[in-house]
């Protein structure tokens, strides 16, 4: 890929997610009946000046997905998972409004709701979206938020013109697993198989890699 050609496509991602996130913003007022703010973050500015969103991130993931972590063969880090916020693609669409009752130790004048974050990656040498978190504040689950931040980050991925949306779903977190299945998602080639150790014992993954290809004939 050339350099206008890499120039050129970073300039229609912007301009996607500009507008897909617009529209999301609707979608979360109708789902809610709360106009909250939803922005996009590039990890490299939050790192820099916004670190109490990092935190207030980290603190979701840490509510909903360590338990699932400590009993998989993955472990608990939170050095790691930090670490991995960071990536330099790292993408964040960010859920805030100004209630701090969701957020009481928030810096800022509103409370971190919700967020997703994606990166546009290679899998085996085909461009994709991959979720890496999705996250909602207890007051905000069930209302259907966490299906439009996911239709999200899928437009935005069609758009583009990436090949499907992947992420990774702990087999033990039973009711994400059934969301993301009725959100159309399937298990992928790439999600590992159960593996015969030394001893003779087969040890499954706890994990799964999940995928939905998209439509490359849509606009």
């Amino acid at each position: 890929m050339t350099c206008t050609q890499r120039s050129n496509k970073a300039l229609t991602r912007a301009i996607a997610e500009e507008h897909q996130i617009a529209e999301a913003r609707k979608d979360v007022l109708e789902k809610t009946g709360r106009a909250l703010h939803l922005d996009l973050h590039f990890s490299a500015s939050l790192r820099v000046d916004k670190e109490h969103i990092l935190s207030a991130c980290f603190e979701l993931i840490q509510e909903s997905s360590a338990a699932d972590y400590k009993a998989s063969e993955i472990k608990w880090s939170p050095s790691s998972k930090q670490k991995e916020m960071l990536l330099l693609d790292m993408r964040y669409l960010i859920l805030s409004g100004e209630d701090k009752a969701f957020e009481p130790n928030c810096k800022s004048d509103e409370a971190i709701l919700g967020f997703v974050s994606f990166m546009i990656t290679y899998e085996d040498g085909h461009e994709v979206i991959y979720v890496y978190e999705i996250h909602l504040a207890k007051e905000l689950r069930g209302q259907g938020v966490g299906k439009v931040l996911m239709e999200l980050v899928e437009r935005i991925g069609s758009k583009i013109k990436v090949e499907k949306c992947m992420l990774t779903v702990f087999k033990s977190n039973k009711q994400a697993v059934r969301w993301y299945e009725r959100l159309g998602y399937d298990v992928d080639v790439f999600s590992p198989g159960p593996r015969l150790l030394r001893n003779g014992t087969v040890k499954e993954p706890g994990y799964l890699i999940l995928s939905k290809s998209f439509d490359q004939d849509d606009d």
